[in-house]
């Protein structure tokens, strides 16, 4: 059995350090991902992600002609994306959000 002592001020250094590290890679942090840079995170090409997120309601802003993502909101579709996927229709290339009927 492994017994390690570590004092209190050791601790929070070490909690400091990583606080810091953290800040630090957070202000580093686009705003936003481009479309080649979407690709890079999500690992798909543009056209499964037009087909299959932003014509399923991926947000995104434009300046002219380029699209921009935001990194949180892409997360957070995503998730919803995946979470209404089952263990036999978990297909990205057919996925499609279910429309809401008006009454």
């Amino acid at each position: 059995m492994l017994n390690i002592d570590i004092d209190e001020k050791t601790v929070r250094r070490m909690l400091e350090r990583a606080i810091n590290e953290r800040v630090e890679e957070l202000v580093h942090e686009k705003y936003f991902m481009t479309f080649a840079e979407l690709e890079q995170y999500l690992n798909l090409r543009k056209p499964t992600i037009v087909d299959r997120l932003i014509k399923n309601g991926l947000r995104y802003y434009k300046q002219g002609s380029k699209y921009l993502f935001r990194n949180p909101e892409v997360d957070q579709f995503l998730d919803e994306m995946t979470m209404s996927m089952t263990a036999t229709n978990n297909d990205i290339k057919f996925f499609e959000r279910l429309k809401e009927v008006n009454k």
